[in-house]
């Protein structure tokens, strides 16, 4: 079935509105963390996983045990971890606001049979 689109709808969905590129550029954001939340070799977890776990041991060893001689691995980990959480969560920014920018041409007469609604 085929949309009917009022003429005014149908000049949004145009070049100057929405780059469709950017659509390929968020691919490439999504490629660029496959490494940080694929799965690795025979199914074993995500290194990011695999790291959260060792800072929450080291935190447990020096917040809850008062291990000293673990502190500053403690926060080398949560620095290193940090940036990378950080990193990871600029890319899904790039394409969140790709797809907020083409969500927001969605038009009205869609609005009835749009996903969820």
């Amino acid at each position: 079935m085929a949309a009917r689109l009022t003429d005014e709808e149908w000049g949004k969905l145009s070049p100057e509105n929405f780059e469709t590129h950017s659509l390929l550029r968020a691919v490439d954001a999504v490629d660029e963390l496959r490494d940080d939340l694929n799965d690795g070799e025979y199914a074993t977890p995500p290194q990011l996983r695999t790291d959260l776990l060792k800072l929450h041991q080291l935190a447990m060893a020096v917040i809850n045990e008062g291990s000293r001689s673990q502190v500053a691995y403690l926060f080398e980990l949560a620095g290193d971890l940090d940036e990378q959480v950080s990193y990871m969560m600029s890319k899904l920014e790039e394409v969140q606001e790709t797809l907020s920018r083409l969500t927001a041409l969605y038009p009205d007469s869609l609005w009835l049979r749009r996903p969820g609604r």
